[in-house]
């Protein structure tokens, strides 16, 4: 596609009616479609929207047809010795990329934490996947429910033990 759009460009600057030839179907193809996400193939398509005098047609490869073989021949050597051509990544691809590297520094920031480490040996591996959690089991794994020993804290329990005489806190019920 980036050869055929170069060939669109040059085409445009001509005074003159210019045909192009392609052994690229699927090329072609994009370059007739409407639904294009492609930013190059967009650009060739606009250019042939505004100049009625380029005209595409499709040719078999490998066939004997002398441009075609000349053009072969070229598009092998690029692949080795040209000048690399800088293509913008797809916007498909950054996302996974700044999405990775965002879970990649709140993984390191939530293994070097200080807070909330009752949560962290429980769930030790963040994910940008939404945990279905009740209400109690978020309070009991955070410490932050009706325990004496959080109550207190707040001072709305006179006292953080149970009323066995041990501290009431989330670890306690769970194991007595």
């Amino acid at each position: 596609m980036l050869a055929l759009k170069a060939a669109i460009e040059w085409a445009n600057t001509a005074n003159e009616d210019v045909s192009i030839w392609s052994d690229s179907e699927s090329s072609l193809r994009a370059l007739k479609s409407f639904n294009v996400k492609s930013k190059i193939t967009q650009e060739a398509q606009m250019i042939l929207l505004e100049n009625a005098r380029i005209r595409l047609g499709w040719v078999k490869a490998h066939i004997g047809i002398k441009g075609n073989e000349i053009e072969d021949t070229l598009a092998k050597e690029a692949t080795t010795d040209g000048i690399p051509a800088s293509l913008p990544f797809p916007k498909r691809f950054l996302k996974k990329q700044l999405l990775q590297l965002s879970l990649s520094r709140w993984q390191a920031e939530w293994d070097n934490g200080e807070t909330g480490r009752s949560i962290y040996s429980i769930i030790p591996k963040i994910s940008n996947k939404q945990l279905h959690w009740s209400r109690e089991c978020i309070q009991f794994a955070t410490g932050h429910g009706p325990f004496p020993s959080n109550l207190k804290r707040f001072g709305l329990h006179s006292t953080d033990y149970c009323g066995c005489g041990e501290i009431g806190n989330p670890l306690h019920y769970a194991t007595r």
